[in-house]
């Protein structure tokens, strides 16, 4: 019989919680954005950071994914508040797709996909051509391809 009565009166007690809108599942008021990261910068630290708030009640914890895999914490990822920052960026370990999760006892919710790209533009060939001849007034196309690049 007091279980019957405990149960009771914590459900009233959750119901009266809810009606003044003091109990919240999570609701994203920052989501995060793309980044293209250009390699040239000369920066020491060269770091990003990806930006995530959301709101709820309880209060909320913060998880991310690279690529549907989970990030841990670590030297080379850290969590501020919902906030991702990557230090000592590597183009092959963290090119991709970031989403942030953000949890409470009312559930998940995830973000939009937010990508990672490094911009580059790599020297054009500096092999020597042969020479093309033409008449006055005759057209000539000489082809030039683009070297390597992404990002733009």
């Amino acid at each position: 019989m007091t279980l019957l009565w405990k149960l009771l009166v914590l459900q009233s007690l959750v119901g009266c919680l809810a009606d003044v809108g003091v109990l919240q599942s999570p609701v994203f008021t920052k989501q995060p954005g793309s980044i293209v990261y250009p390699v040239e910068t000369v920066e020491k630290n060269r770091e990003v950071v990806f930006s995530c708030e959301a709101q709820a009640s309880p209060p909320l914890s913060y998880r991310w994914k690279l690529n549907a895999t989970e990030i841990k914490p670590g030297s080379h990822y850290s969590l501020s508040g919902g906030n991702l920052r990557i230090s000592h960026l590597n183009r092959d370990q963290d090119a991709g797709t970031y989403q942030c999760l953000a949890t409470n006892s009312f559930g998940t919710i995830v973000s939009r996909e937010a990508s990672l790209t490094f911009a580059y533009l790599e020297h054009f060939k500096t092999q020597r051509r042969s020479s093309v001849s033409v008449r006055e007034g005759q057209g000539v196309v000489l082809l030039c391809g683009p070297p390597p690049h992404s990002g733009g």
